[in-house]
């Protein structure tokens, strides 16, 4: 290659590595300009509370993802994590005791699917669809169908409360980024994950408890998605039976705009922090313009075909 050649190729190379993180700066310039109200505080942390159950559901799909992994269910365990919260505490339950059993509620069942695919060797894809159908079942069960009023002033706190002037779920959201973000980029455990996903066949041969780790998987994402149906009962002060219905698409989203591939081995954090920021962001902005809301998943389904496009070039860029 010449010269220009290699000035052209790194160029192209950067428009890729860097793309969404590009794309989200275009959209704030784009938005700040066309959208009213969309630069003020208010707004900002609008966005933020509304990308926090987001991100926690996107982490779900990430710790699956990396091994090869899909996870459907994530909205259905948000539902019931937050329907088995309310219950409880209307039985009596101190809020902290009943935050503690619902979320150890949702990581059973997340690992319960994991040892249904890794031990009974099922396909991730039907096992969490079942699993989306019996969760979303037992939630109508648990609410009677209909929203439950949560007067507990401790746990509505979580969805009220601010530390430093940010919202207590941020708070919450930020935490499970950087512990997430140490695990995998310090520990012996988030290394195997990238050598599960990369090569599950090599990292058996390696010793990797292959079926152990990605039980284990599952089982965070479980616990990841219960913390998101907190929020959504927090924020609302209700147990409302329908929440999280359909936040799988969104979350799956969040990932995979983030350059989580979707075969597994690669994925970061950070880029799905960025992913849930930037879908945040596109639908807040559908609302500002006053666009009807019939377009929000026309526009998902659009940002994931792109993203998949720009992570299929990235890797042809790279072989």
């Amino acid at each position: 290659m010449n010269a220009s050649e290699l000035k052209a190729h790194a160029l192209r190379q950067f428009l890729m590595d860097q793309g969404v993180l590009l794309a989200f700066i275009a959209l704030l310039i784009f938005l700040a300009f066309v959208a009213p109200h969309f630069v003020s505080s208010n707004n900002f942390f609008s966005i933020l509370t509304d990308a926090a159950p987001l991100v926690l559901l996107a982490l779900s799909e990430l710790m699956v993802m990396l091994v090869a992994g899909i996870d459907l269910s994530v909205g259905a365990v948000a539902g019931l994590t937050g329907a088995l919260a309310a219950t409880m505490m209307l039985l009596g339950f101190p809020w902290p005791l009943a935050l503690f059993l619902a979320l150890l509620a949702a990581t059973s069942a997340g690992l319960l699917q994991g040892v249904v695919i890794n031990y009974l060797h099922i396909t991730d894809f039907i096992a969490t669809l079942a699993g989306l159908s019996i969760f979303s079942s037992l939630t109508l069960i648990v609410t009677n169908g209909e929203p439950m009023n949560i007067n507990d002033n401790g746990f509505n706190a979580i969805g009220e409360s601010h530390i430093l002037g940010i919202p207590d779920q941020v708070w919450i959201a930020g935490l499970m980024v950087i512990v997430v973000a140490l695990f995998l980029g310090l520990s012996a455990s988030g290394a195997y994950l990238y050598a599960i996903g990369g090569n599950r066949v090599a990292a058996y041969r390696a010793g990797i408890r292959v079926r152990r780790l990605r039980s284990l998987a599952y089982a965070f994402s479980g616990f990841s998605a219960g913390l998101a149906g907190v929020i959504f009962a927090a924020q609302l002060a209700t147990a409302d039976p329908n929440a999280g219905r359909g936040d799988e698409l969104p979350a799956i989203a969040a990932a995979v705009i983030g350059g989580v591939y979707l075969f597994g081995g690669r994925g970061t954090v950070w880029g799905v922090l960025l992913g849930a920021l930037l879908l945040s962001t596109i639908l807040d902005g559908l609302v500002l313009l006053n666009i009807s809301p019939f377009y929000t998943e026309l526009v998902e389904g659009v940002v994931i075909l792109l993203a998949v496009m720009l992570g299929y070039l990235k890797k042809r860029s790279t072989v």
